[in-house]
C-alpha cells in the first residue's frame, strides 16, 4: 500500500508549478526540545496522534484531507483522531486544540487560521514536549513577530499569498489572450470572511492584479458556507453588476454556487470564474468552460504527509524540511489530467480500504 502512495505523490510533485518563494528556517535545537518516543513493539498498542483544523466538514475541500490522514495513519499503526469545529470559528478551533492537548498525545497535527490565537496552544504543546506539525495555512515568515515557528517541526501545505498572485496572474492573461484586452470587472466572494488563509489569497490577487492591469476593478464580497444563502449573494451581486466579466471563487463552498448561478443566468461564456481548490463541481466546470481553472494545493498530500512526518519522527527522530509546499497547482483543460489520475489511483485504492475499514 505505501508503493501506491508513493506513486501518486510523486506524480503530484512532478507537475507541480509555481513553488511558493516564502521560505522559514527554524532551529534545530529548537526542534528536538521535544524528545522523540520509541514506536511500540507490540502491534496492539499505537502513537496517537490529534489532527486538528479549522476544516468544517461541510466544505468539501477538507474531505481528502481527512480521509488520506486517516488511511496513512492505519498504514502506519498508528492512531489518527481527526477533528474540527462544525463550522468556521476561531474560539471553537481553540477548545478543540486545547482538549487535544489534555489528552496529551504523542504529536499534535493543526492547522493556522489565526497565529495569535493559536501561538499559545504551539507553546503549550512544546512546552509539554508534544510534537507539532501545521498544515494548511500557517502566518508568512514576518507577518507576525514572535510567532513559535522554532516551536513547529514543519509546515505542510501551500502559501496562500503566492497562490493569489499565482491565480492573478493566469486570469490575467487567459483573458486577454482570449479577447484581447484586460478584465476591468472582476468580483471575489469570500465563503469565510477573517479565515488568514483566504485573506492571503485576496491580497494576492489584487496586488498583482493592480500591478498587470492597474484599470481593473476588483470588489471583495462576503459570503458563507450555506450554499443557498451564498446563492442568493451572487446572483444578487451579478444582476445589479451585469458587467462583471471575471468572478474568483476561494473554494468549492463558493465555487459551487458561483457555477450555479452563472448556469442558471445563462452567463456562460459572457462571465468566466477563477477558483481555488477542487470538487466534482469545479472539475465539470472547468471541463465545460465556465471554469477558466483552479489553484489546486492537492489536499490529499496534505493529509498523508504530516502524519508520515510525525511517524518518522516519533519513531526515528528524523527531523523534516519545514517547507514542504503542495501548491499552488494550476489547474485547467490542459493540465486535469494529472488530476484523473490522481482520482483514479484514489478510487481504485483509498475510497475501498476506508469503506472496509470503517464498516
Amino acid at each position: 500500500m505505501l508503493v501506491i502512495i508513493v506513486v501518486v505523490l510523486a506524480a503530484a510533485y512532478a507537475y507541480k508549478v509555481s513553488a511558493p518563494s516564502s521560505t522559514t528556517t527554524t532551529s534545530p535545537t529548537a526542534k528536538l526540545a521535544a524528545l522523540p518516543v520509541i514506536c511500540p513493539a507490540h502491534p496492539n498498542q499505537k502513537l496517537t496522534v490529534y489532527f486538528v483544523t479549522h476544516g468544517a466538514p461541510t466544505d468539501p475541500f477538507w474531505v481528502p484531507i481527512v480521509e488520506s490522514s486517516v488511511y496513512m495513519g492505519d498504514l502506519l499503526n498508528m492512531s489518527v483522531i481527526y477533528e474540527a469545529p462544525s463550522t468556521f470559528s476561531i474560539s471553537s478551533l481553540v477548545n478543540l486544540m486545547q482538549s487535544a492537548l489534555a489528552a496529551h498525545p504523542n504529536g499534535l497535527i493543526i492547522s493556522v487560521p489565526s497565529g495569535t490565537a493559536v501561538e499559545p496552544i504551539i507553546e503549550e504543546a512544546h512546552s509539554m514536549g508534544i510534537p507539532v506539525i501545521v498544515v494548511n495555512v500557517i502566518p508568512p515568515p514576518g507577518s507576525l513577530p514572535g510567532f513559535p515557528y522554532n516551536d513547529t517541526l514543519a509546515y505542510v501545505g501551500q502559501y496562500d499569498y503566492e497562490a493569489g498572485v499565482g491565480a492573478g496572474q493566469y486570469m490575467i492573461k487567459w483573458y486577454e489572450q482570449r479577447f484581447g484586452t484586460m478584465p476591468t470587472q472582476i468580483v471575489i466572494f469570500n465563503h469565510e470572511p477573517g479565515l488568514l488563509g483566504l485573506t492571503l489569497r485576496i491580497d494576492g490577487i489584487e496586488n498583482v492584479t493592480k500591478s498587470i492591469d492597474p484599470g481593473a476593478t476588483i470588489n471583495v464580497v462576503p459570503i458563507s458556507l450555506n450554499y443557498a444563502d451564498s446563492y442568493s449573494i451572487i446572483t444578487s451581486y451579478l444582476e445589479a453588476h451585469p458587467n462583471t466579466q471575471l468572478i474568483v471563487t476561494l473554494g468549492p463552498a463558493g465555487t459551487d454556487p458561483a457555477v450555479a448561478a452563472v448556469d442558471n443566468m445563462h452567463l456562460n461564456g459572457k462571465v468566466f470564474i477563477m477558483a481555488f481548490d477542487i470538487d466534482n463541481v469545479t472539475l465539470n466546470a472547468i471541463r465545460n468552460g465556465t471554469l477558466i481553472g483552479t489553484v489546486d494545493q492537492q489536499p490529499m498530500e496534505q493529509g498523508f504527509m504530516p502524519v508520515f512526518e510525525m511517524w518518522l519522527y516519533l519513531c526515528y527522530g528524523i527531523v523534516p524540511q519545514y517547507n514542504m509546499t503542495t501548491g499552488p497547482f494550476i489547474l485547467n483543460n490542459n493540465t486535469i489530467g494529472l488530476y484523473n489520475y490522481q482520482l483514479v489511483a484514489s478510487s481504485k485504492y483509498l475510497t475501498p480500504y476506508l469503506k472496509a475499514i470503517t464498516g
